[in-house]
């Protein structure tokens, strides 16, 4: 496998031009070395059999269903507008466990992300569907991750739609609550095994995705990804459950990557010109191995999704189950308790309160260090933070064998006094900058 060192480079994140609901984006998780090593052979296998699909082909293959960007602008069409002059909502659906990548998710992605987008636009818009984070209210497409398909597109209607009609004897309908007949992929059972088997996969938290790069396909331009965990081990650990329980699923491929849709060629493939699947190549060539930015997705639904994944598309078929994860893992949220001095120490005391009181400390014992200078205590713990005892001192002045402590000669004794001050010093200096912190949260 061959990656360029800029697939796994790491400059900083930057932020996108739209809001983002988070004011800072967390510590970015580090992406899973062995999955993203099997990944990265994925799509190097992957780019070079859809090129030689695409260059044998000739041509894109285009969805005649919508009307590319270009074509809407300015005409007050509805978004979805279909080619046949019907002007009505794509209904299309399959069912999918998805996130939508919208103004909602902390998102930062980088310069070469944003030009990425810049050019679909301004040199592929009259032939396709742009896919952005804050897409507008007519054409284009809802940047999203689907993390499994359920129900294929072309299996939809018969397996969750049909269900509804009262056809009992299909072998994926179940009865609701209310006596109707439901679809079984709709059943609480069915989403509680979903969800619950995600869990068990490690989807526990956010994850993290580093979009490391594209790959071109014979409909559009991809954005391909690294995430933080294994997430086909996570895939299987659904699939297998869902066997386990008896349960169908109807996935029209099985999906082994992690990449959301940038572009979708769109329209009359008649009318696009002839070099197309050429410009787009040299594009993708040109982004292949590019970091285009990180996302932390921890907000999941199961239900319908269209192609375009448009809110007003969305809102149409809503989710049957939606969650939301923490975004940190207990000990992110932990560490970060500590580096923004959240902590306590072991006694309870706050490290600003702590740090006065040593410098409490040290002050009184520069008072008593000058009133008994040339005298010296000897005992276990740093002398500086320990009041001294008249009576230990009067034993080493009058050289008495039975007390405490080893006695020292009064030339020792001042070199000794010189060198606690010294230290004593270098610790009042140093504890001003002190940030006291320890290892128990608030």
């Amino acid at each position: 496998m061959t990656v360029s060192a800029a697939a796994d480079a790491k400059p900083p994140a930057q932020s996108s031009p739209a809001a983002s609901a988070s004011t800072s984006m967390p510590r970015r998780r580090p992406t899973h070395d062995a999955s993203a090593s099997k990944l990265h052979e994925i799509y190097d296998e992957m780019r070079t059999r859809q090129r030689k699909a695409i260059e044998k082909a000739g041509t894109m293959r285009s969805d005649p269903f919508f009307v590319p960007d270009a074509e809407l602008n300015g005409t007050g069409l509805v978004p979805a507008d279909a080619l046949s002059g019907d002007i009505s909502t794509d209904d299309r659906r399959c069912l999918a466990v998805s996130s939508v990548i919208d103004d909602s998710v902390d998102c930062h992605w980088t310069d070469a992300f944003h030009d990425l987008q810049r050019r679909l636009k301004e040199e592929f818009s009259p032939y396709g569907l742009a896919f952005s984070q804050h897409p507008p209210p007519v054409g284009a497409g809802q940047l999203h991750w689907t993390l499994i398909q359920l129900v294929g597109f072309p299996d939809y209607d018969t397996e969750v739609l049909l269900k509804q009609s009262g056809d009992a004897a299909t072998s994926t309908a179940s009865t609701a609550n209310d006596g109707t007949n439901q679809s079984a992929f709709l059943s609480p059972e069915y989403l509680d095994c979903v969800q619950d088997s995600l869990t068990v996969g490690g989807l526990d938290t956010g994850i993290h995705i580093r979009y490391a790069g594209v790959v071109l396909v014979a409909t559009g331009l991809l954005m391909v990804g690294v995430p933080s965990l294994d997430i086909n081990a996570a895939r299987d650990v659904v699939r297998n459950r869902l066997s386990d329980n008896n349960l169908p699923l109807k996935e029209p491929f099985v999906n082994d990557i992690v990449h959301s849709t940038l572009y979708r060629v769109a329209g009359d493939s008649a009318g696009m010109p002839k070099d197309l699947h050429i410009r787009l190549m040299k594009l993708a060539k040109e982004f292949e191995n590019v970091n285009l930015g990180t996302v932390v997705l921890n907000k999941f639904q199961i239900g319908p999704a269209s192609w375009r994944v448009l809110s007003h598309e969305m809102e149409a078929t809503p989710p049957a189950r939606k969650w939301e994860l923490p975004v940190e893992t207990p000990s992110e949220s932990f560490n970060e308790n500590l580096l923004n001095e959240r902590g306590y120490t072991v006694s309870g005391a706050s490290g600003a309160k702590l740090a006065k009181e040593l410098r409490q400390v040290l002050s009184r014992q520069t008072s008593e260090i000058d009133d008994r200078k040339g005298q010296v205590v000897v005992d276990s713990g740093p002398p500086f933070m320990r009041p001294l005892s008249s009576s230990r001192v009067e034993d080493s002045q009058e050289g008495n064998m039975d007390s405490p402590g080893k006695k020292l000669s009064q030339n020792t004794a001042g070199v000794g006094m010189d060198e606690m001050k010294n230290v004593h010093e270098e610790v009042r200096e140093r504890i001003d900058t002190l940030n006291v912190r320890d290892s128990i949260p608030q």
